[in-house]
């Protein structure tokens, strides 16, 4: 069997080690061959080279560039005959349904595509199954743009109607802030083009979000967690404390009502035989929840980690196996009634300069410490430009949902005492 696999994460080194778990896929069946189409880059982070798994490593260096990658792909399946196209970034959803549907490949429709990017397409389809939607309104060009800032109000949420991973998200508090982002979009565009864009209020309330694979109509499991310290657009003055994604206990009844809605979100929707799913939920003071939107693919960052610490295995490495005909338990799946609660956060930044810096952490609910680049003893922090700035990332589990964030705390507060920064008092941090 033959699989022609598109790999674009943000992060080299992620898209080197998922490589690596498509490889081990490959070795776990015994009869797969991959060529896989990445970055550029991407090959020098082997360090014991391309896995022999990989039939073909393609790097392409304008990855990003809308046709460079469609044209690439486009000569390989004219070249010979491959039995999946596997793309699991959401940049490369729809153009990979794109080509399935030209090349007669199995595998999710250009339909199924569109339905999880296009979030108006979405939303109408869920709110006709009767789901409660988070409101959208349409912004093709300025005058849209304008009439929804009179009927919101601010602050609200401007960005691309199938924008991925934040790409185009704007924040906008006020007028100066409006007058700005109206500028940096529709001054990009050829008159009359339409800038297939929405405006959406800010709850400023709890952002959930839901994270599952289903595979031949069943869910193999879907995670309920809530974001916190981020997710509902605060500006980089607000900036306090940590921010990332906790487990919630799927028997609580926030964490069942949050999996039962998903379901019939994707019960609503055109939806591929095997996929990875991201939801991000609204819910108000009531505790009515809204859906926000629905991704067929797995979360970024924080998400994707800690669900591949709860569940044994990375989603998207659970769906190539699925889709190539696998078991879950060859994969290493642990099995739905074995999944561990687990945390994903950014330590509270500090600016100054790194004196010391311990060589890991003993604490024994810590599964991850990962410092970001230029974070050595002697290097300086300038002061924080954003809500994802952070001293360090952290995976952390705990025996039950409940004690999940006591440890998130106790971490905080090794980090305190165990990072020595020292602030620049003066103010003088460049």
């Amino acid at each position: 069997m033959r699989v022609l696999v598109l790999e674009c994460a943000l992060s080299l080194d992620v898209n080197a080690s998922m490589i690596a778990d498509f490889a081990d896929v490959a070795r776990r069946h015994g009869d797969l061959s991959l060529t896989v189409l990445t970055r550029e880059g991407v090959r020098d982070r082997f360090t014991n080279g391309v896995p022999d798994e990989v039939e073909l490593l393609v790097e392409v260096p304008d990855y990003y560039t809308p046709g460079a990658v469609e044209r690439r792909v486009s000569e390989l399946l004219r070249e010979s005959s491959y039995d999946l196209v596997f793309a699991p970034r959401e940049g490369d959803i729809v153009r990979a349904a794109r080509l399935r549907e030209k090349f007669d490949i199995e595998g999710q429709s250009v339909e199924s595509a569109w339905a999880y990017r296009d979030k108006l397409d979405m939303k109408r389809r869920v709110a006709a199954a009767g789901l409660d939607v988070w409101p959208s309104h349409r912004v093709d060009d300025a005058v849209d743009f304008w009439n929804a800032v009179d009927e919101l109000g601010y602050p609200f949420a401007f960005k691309s109607r199938s924008a991925w991973a934040g790409e185009t998200a704007a924040f906008v508090y006020d007028e100066d802030g409006a007058r700005k982002a109206a500028s940096n979009c529709f001054g990009r565009l050829s008159a009359d083009m339409p800038a297939r864009y929405v405006i959406e209020p800010m709850a400023g309330s709890v952002m959930y979000h839901v994270d599952g694979v289903r595979h031949d109509g069943e869910f193999l499991y879907l995670i309920p967690s809530q974001y916190y310290g981020f997710g509902t657009g605060r500006a980089v003055g607000e900036h306090v404390g940590s921010f990332g994604s906790i487990m919630l206990d799927p028997s609580s009844d926030i964490g069942r009502r949050l999996v039962e809605f998903i379901e019939s979100v994707v019960a609503s929707l055109p939806t591929a035989r095997t996929s990875s799913f991201h939801a991000e939920v609204w819910g108000d003071a009531d505790g009515r929840l809204y859906l926000n939107e629905v991704a067929s693919r797995t979360g970024g960052h924080f998400t994707m980690t800690n669900i591949g610490a709860a569940t044994g295995l990375m989603p998207d490495k659970l769906c190539l196996g699925l889709a190539t005909g696998m078991k879950p338990e060859q994969l290493g799946f642990v099995g739905k009634e074995n999944i561990r609660p687990v945390a994903g956060f950014g330590l509270p930044y500090r600016s100054g300069k790194v004196v010391a810096l311990p060589e890991g952490c003993e604490l024994p609910s810590v599964l991850k410490l990962v410092l970001p680049q230029g974070m050595v003893p002697g290097a300086t922090l300038p002061m924080p430009t954003s809500w994802f700035d952070t001293i360090g990332d952290i995976t952390l589990t705990s025996p039950t949902y409940q004690g999940l964030p006591a440890e998130m705390e106790r971490v905080v507060r090794w980090a305190e005492d165990a990072m020595k920064i020292e602030p620049d008092v003066a103010g003088l941090i460049l």
